[in-house]
């Protein structure tokens, strides 16, 4: 390359770089490679000596501006498809060499300072200038890949988000005091309702926290279900402590009620037998006074011993009406228990033939609604 075609070329890359520079452009004798020097002086268009190493400086200057006009005429045809590897490798290396001749500005820069830092403040606005030059060409490619980057990472986070929620559905769960059977059902439906598959490289262990979670739950739905059953057995045990309870209270009414009657009968005979006692002596008595009057005392013996079979029959009689009654009591007492059971045993039929149509979240949300059955009420005072 000759000095004319240098000194053109350079304007000319000098001129598309930065048309505000008021850096002076000295032409060099011949061609310079990056960090060399002019032999000894070059005259400015001034007439002024230009010091050997700012000509150096001001030669690097151009060289880079060439460059970086050369990597502007190169970047229309620098086209990536940022998905592919092969093509996201090469835009980093493309990218990677702009970031190289990026850092030549800045030693470049440092050179110039050193050589005339009374031109610093003109060398600074040339790197800046360079600088933004080289940067609007690192941005569109460096834009695209962090968009690439940042869409990777928001699909991790999201694939991670469904993991998280497995375990939180387990962890909220199995929290002490924090679920029900329709919570855990719920939370159930919810786990089968997660589509692993579509976790893509995470889908393995989705799918394992899942089937993890759905174990757990599991096993604490049955835990639930056999509490439940505990507490509705101890029901029934209480209803049928309180149904023997009743029947000792009315058995204990009968008894108390029996020797009450036995204990009046008891008086009366004892009155009765007094009576004819005293009867028996007054006509005693009389029968000492008079034999006219044995008759009398006769009759009166007799009068007595009637009252004395009265008696007997009439507590006979009473005896026998409370056996029957006792018996009676007994009757009702036994067809009142058997009343009871097929009462219990239709009931349990009706549940069982109502249970049977419904599933574990319908049968569980009628139970606490308190609208399967109007006899299966839910005391909610039992509840913690």
């Amino acid at each position: 390359m000759t000095a004319t075609k240098t000194t053109t070329k350079i304007k000319a890359a000098t001129a598309k770089a930065s048309p505000a520079t008021d850096v002076e452009v000295v032409p060099p004798e011949a061609d310079l490679p990056e960090g060399g020097a002019a032999d000894d002086a070059a005259t400015a268009p001034d007439g002024a000596i230009v010091p050997a190493g700012e000509t150096t400086a001001i030669s690097r200057w151009e060289a880079i501006a060439c460059d970086i006009a050369i990597a502007e005429e190169a970047a229309a045809t620098k086209r990536f498809d940022y998905r592919d590897d092969w093509d996201n490798k090469a835009a980093r290396s493309y990218v990677h060499s702009l970031r190289l001749l990026k850092g030549k500005i800045e030693r470049a820069r440092k050179d110039a300072k050193a050589v005339h830092l009374e031109r610093g403040r003109a060398v600074d606005e040339k790197a800046k200038l360079l600088e933004a030059s080289v940067q609007g060409l690192i941005e569109p490619h460096e834009t695209a890949i962090k968009a690439i980057e940042a869409e990777e990472q928001a699909r991790i986070d999201a694939h991670r988000a469904v993991i998280d929620r497995i375990t939180a559905l387990v962890d909220a769960a199995t929290a002490e005091g924090e679920a029900g059977i329709i919570d855990v059902d719920t939370r159930l439906a919810e786990l089968a309702a997660i589509d692993t598959s579509a976790l893509e490289e995470f889908a393995q262990a989705g799918l394992n926290r899942q089937a993890e979670a759905i174990e757990q739950l599991g096993l604490l739905r049955d835990k639930l279900e056999a509490q439940e059953a505990q507490r509705i057995e101890l029901e029934a045990l209480r209803a049928q402590a309180a149904a023997r309870e009743d029947a000792d209270r009315i058995a204990r009414a009968v008894e108390a009620d029996r020797l009450a009657r036995e204990q009046e009968a008891e008086r009366q005979r004892l009155e009765v037998q007094e009576q004819a006692r005293k009867e028996r002596e007054a006509a005693a008595a009389r029968e000492a006074q008079a034999l006219a009057q044995v008759e009398i005392a006769r009759r009166a013996q007799e009068d007595a011993e009637r009252l004395a079979r009265e008696a007997a029959e009439r507590e006979e009689a009473r005896a026998k009406q409370e056996a029957e009654v006792a018996e009676q009591l007994r009757q009702a007492a036994v067809k009142a228990e058997e009343a009871k059971q097929q009462r219990r045993d239709s009931l349990e039929q009706a549940l069982i033939d109502l249970l049977v149509t419904m599933g574990p979240a319908d049968a569980a949300r009628a139970i606490t609604d308190g609208t399967l059955h109007p006899a299966v009420k839910v005391d909610w005072t039992l509840v913690d």
